[in-house]
């Protein structure tokens, strides 16, 4: 399905509609063709340039493509790992639901452009946290000379983009001003240092000091702090998990927030139950001091009649007496 502005074309690309408003700033000529696997639609777009003109972390596009109104990308075909997507999607509830309330955006699976003009200058970081930017959930895309830069980035790698992210990416990152960025690598094999050589680890965090990215180290509970979230990451069970050291325990995965959520509800209709026995128990207690009191009373009158009964019978035998 294309997006506004744009049409289908029989070869998977892309081609401008004629009912596409007027451009607020003009394309860059065509050049020569870029990679095979992007379509010459999109290189016409783009404005793509080879040679020197292209970043090692320049996004390759999978056709058919869909633009927003300005010609950049907003999504394409490029296919997920199933354990990526649910791995990533389950970061993104997590920390969403952790900082409601609180401004701010999460943001995964969206496309960040961070060049006015050069629509090929697109990156799609897997999650990525902003706290200047606007909460709304609705944006198709997000541009770095409308939005903040993100104070936090992670990425989920697989062998096939064990380079752009651990080495490319880094680079762009850290040219971006992102104050945090991680890598998370399901096998241990991916994630690569400045030589390219092999970490060894399931997941780094880094942090710009000084214009570079540092390394974070460890605390001594083996979690990573970071101070863009004010929380602590480590792996368990094969998936990234957050520790906030305020509270002193993890934020809840879904599988642990529904049964938070179920547990929360047995106690709730519990607690219900419990309340409702006392009520019917206070009530069964008021109904039995009720009775208690209307004995006492029909006791009380009883025993008025009775001495009233004697007085008028004495008053009698007395009359009775008088008269003989």
């Amino acid at each position: 399905m294309m997006g506004a502005g744009v049409q289908e074309r029989a070869d998977g690309g892309i081609v401008p509609s004629m009912a596409m408003q007027p451009q607020a700033e003009a394309l860059p000529p065509p050049v020569a063709p870029g990679p095979e696997c992007a379509s010459s639609a999109w290189r016409e777009a783009a404005g793509w340039a080879d040679g020197a003109d292209r970043e090692p972390w320049d996004y390759v596009p999978r056709p058919p493509l869909v633009l927003d109104d300005d010609g950049y990308l907003i999504a394409d075909s490029m296919p997920q790992n199933e354990r990526h997507h649910g791995r990533l999607a389950e970061c993104w509830v997590v920390l969403e639901h952790h900082f409601q309330g609180r401004g701010g955006a999460v943001c995964g699976d969206l496309s960040m452009h961070y060049a006015k003009g050069r629509r090929d200058k697109v990156v799609a970081p897997d999650l990525f946290v902003a706290w200047a930017a606007e909460a709304s959930g609705s944006r198709d895309s997000y541009k770095l000379w409308e939005e903040p830069t993100p104070d936090f980035v992670l990425e989920d790698l697989s062998p096939s983009s064990e380079r752009e992210d651990s080495v490319d990416k880094r680079a762009l990152y850290q040219s971006l001003g992102v104050p945090e960025y991680w890598m998370f690598d399901e096998t241990g094999t991916c994630l690569l240092d400045d030589s390219d050589v092999p970490l060894g680890e399931l997941l780094v965090g880094y942090r710009l000091r000084g214009g570079k990215y540092r390394r974070l180290l460890a605390n001594a509970a083996g979690r990573l702090p970071s101070a863009a979230l004010g929380l602590e990451l480590c792996v368990r069970e094969g998936v990234v998990r957050f520790f906030d050291p305020v509270a002193g325990e993890f934020l809840h995965n879904l599988d642990e927030e529904t049964a938070r959520r179920k547990a929360a509800e047995r106690d709730r209709l519990a607690a219900d139950e419990r309340a409702e026995a006392e009520r019917q128990a206070k009530e069964t207690e008021r109904r039995g001091r009720v009775a208690a009191d209307e004995r006492a009373e029909a006791e009380r009158r009883r025993a008025d009649d009775a001495e009233r009964r004697i007085a008028e019978l004495e008053a009698e035998l007395r009359g009775r007496g008088g008269s003989g």
